[in-house]
């Protein structure tokens, strides 16, 4: 049996800017997707703390340095200045499961990554 567990989380980025103009996407800034793992065009799902709603999407490489953007309808749900989360999933079997340990990211006011660790359970 595979379960579908949190790989990694980045949290507290801010949306720079959204554009309509795109076929739909996030895009991140290269520090972020590396400290996190994440392949371009991998699944995400982005949470919205400002206004509570959540979409799934994919990853794009940001042409900015620190700019985090939404894209296509996301920006009809996602506002610059917005803060977000964005969280990959993966299977694991059974196994694995009880041994993974996810990633959380940190990024600052800028979007610039500020620390990567092991996730904490409290």
């Amino acid at each position: 049996m595979l379960v579908q567990l949190l790989r990694t989380k980045v949290q507290q980025l801010i949306v720079s800017e959204s554009s309509e103009d795109y076929p739909g996407s996030i895009a991140l800034p290269d520090d972020i997707i590396e400290a996190a793992g994440l392949r371009l065009f991998e699944q995400v799902h982005v949470n919205n703390l400002t206004n509570g709603n959540r979409i799934i999407t994919y990853v794009v490489r940001s042409k900015r340095e620190g700019f985090v953007t939404m894209n296509g309808a996301a920006s009809k749900l996602f506002k610059k200045g917005d803060k977000i989360h964005v969280l990959a999933y993966a299977y694991f079997n059974d196994k694995d499961a009880d041994e993974f340990e996810p990633k959380i990211i940190y990024a600052d006011s800028e979007n610039k990554l500020k620390e990567a660790k092991t996730y904490v359970f409290n």
